[in-house]
């Protein structure tokens, strides 16, 4: 007869009974996660820049030049699909603003978004508008997560050991204001293409026997600094 295993039992559910007390009263709260509490929303929005164009002028100011490159700036970072240009159809400046796309394609290029990756399109403007803009749009996400502040239970009198209402809101509010590109919490972005040139020369490399090592110039150091010695 096994002597040991009433003991064995009464080990096993002083487990048990051990770790129940650690505050889990069932799956959804043993799973506990903020993301599920306080959940990042991922919208579709569409960011804009006006240029005004008064009727005569050449082109674009060194201002107007400053506020495309900064907006094409965003577009590399957070855009999807094409920068559209919009022109006025209708109004006075209408030719003007024609004339001013020259310049915007110019100051785009420079920016790092080339021709391809531009759409055109008109829009009806009224014959009052003398100064109608030329309207650069692209399409981006962004994300927000709930608001937070629910001090609705106190610890001191909470003896559940649950995480509070409000746990966690912080840290997903810093996260929906830090990320990048929103999009990525929607899917994972695509690979660029592999280094075909650098991984043939480590090939060869390891082929006779080389260091497949980058060299190092004489500006990089990965000494610790000296400063406290």
């Amino acid at each position: 007869m096994n002597t040991n295993k009433p003991l064995a039992t009464g080990i096993l559910a002083a487990l048990v009974l051990g770790l129940a007390g650690c505050g889990f009263n069932g799956i959804d709260q043993a799973q506990y996660d903020a993301a599920r509490v306080h959940p990042i929303s991922v919208q579709p929005d569409v960011a804009t820049l006006n240029i005004d164009v008064p009727p005569g002028q050449p082109g674009l100011t060194a201002a107007n030049r400053a506020a495309v490159a900064d907006f094409a700036a965003s577009y590399r970072e957070r855009g999807h699909g094409p920068l559209t240009v919009s022109t006025p159809s209708g109004s006075p400046n209408a030719a003007t603003a024609t004339g001013f796309l020259s310049d915007v394609r110019d100051t785009l290029a420079e920016s790092g978004v080339s021709g391809d990756m531009l759409a055109y399109t008109p829009y009806s403007a009224s014959s009052a508008e003398r100064a109608a803009p030329l309207i650069l749009s692209f399409k981006r996400y962004v994300a927000k997560a709930s608001a937070c502040g629910d001090w609705s239970t106190s610890s001191a009198t909470d003896y559940r050991n649950l995480p509070p209402p409000n746990f966690g809101c912080a840290t997903q509010n810093n996260l929906a204001a830090m990320i990048a590109d929103p999009a990525d919490l929607l899917k994972p972005r695509g690979m660029t293409p592999a280094d075909a040139d650098r991984r043939n020369t480590v090939l060869e490399k390891y082929r006779e026997g080389e260091s497949t090592a980058t060299a190092r110039s004489d500006q990089d150091s990965g000494a610790v600094s000296k400063v406290s010695q």
